[in-house]
């Protein structure tokens, strides 16, 4: 089953939490609280008046809930991208417009081309890098920003960032602590691993854009979200 309809089957699934429902850990439900104000920070247009911000594979939980709020506070435009049956679960408002696509799709990228002010697609990228043209993703997605405008391809699970962090100290702690079993955790170094996404990939896209005229940046999560230990952020902002 594609991602995007694996999803569509969580919305309508009255047994899971919103947490769930998004891909996440009943038990990571305190640490989604978290994500809103992570993302808020990386992302200044979110506490500017009148900005246009996209939101794709917004989801249904408390993030894109506080996001709404935040909008409504700031006067924001704010666009919601993801499956009607998910977007059925978030409150309609004068500012908020609803678009059920998946992204990429050419009609939105027309619309919006030139005008987002800030960019939000959080846990989002491993799903496409897995099922679809990557690359044609994360084009599609920078051609959205406006001068000055800021992307967050945020959540991105670094297979080589949880080595490292597996071999340490901290790590195999962790791991016990949320496994339950009593041996370290096994990590295998120079081993070929079909479809991981890993530190070669989000330095290429790094790389990519900065040589396309963009500045970006990788940056950390703070250490209360649900996956911080294995995942990190890149935002690209447009001139």
């Amino acid at each position: 089953m594609k991602y995007f309809d694996f999803y569509k089957e969580k919305a309508v699934d009255n047994s899971l939490t919103t947490t769930e429902k998004c891909g996440r850990y009943l038990k990571q439900s305190d640490d989604e609280l978290n994500i809103f104000d992570d993302v808020c920070s990386k992302l200044p247009a979110l506490t500017q008046e009148n900005a246009l911000i996209i939101d794709i594979g917004c989801g249904c939980s408390d993030p894109v809930k506080k996001l709404i709020n935040n909008s409504q506070t700031y006067k924001n435009n704010l666009v919601l991208v993801d499956s009607k049956e998910m977007l059925s679960l978030l409150p309609d408002a004068d500012n908020i417009t609803k678009v059920d696509v998946q992204f990429p799709d050419n009609s939105f990228v027309d619309t919006y081309q030139n005008k987002a002010d800030a960019i939000i697609v959080y846990s989002v990228f491993h799903c496409v890098y897995l099922e679809n043209d990557f690359i044609m993703f994360v084009d599609s997605l920078v051609k959205l920003l406006k001068s000055g405008g800021t992307l967050l391809l945020a959540d991105l699970p670094n297979a080589t960032k949880k080595k490292r962090f597996l071999s340490s100290d901290e790590g195999k702690t962790f791991h016990k602590n949320w496994s339950g079993e009593e041996n370290d955790p096994e990590v295998n170094w120079n081993q070929f691993e079909a479809g991981s996404l890993d530190d070669s990939l989000v330095l290429m896209l790094l790389m990519r854009y900065r040589q396309m005229g963009y500045e970006t940046y990788l940056v950390p999560q703070n250490k209360q979200l649900p996956f911080s230990n294995t995942r990190e952020d890149i935002l690209v902002r447009k001139w």
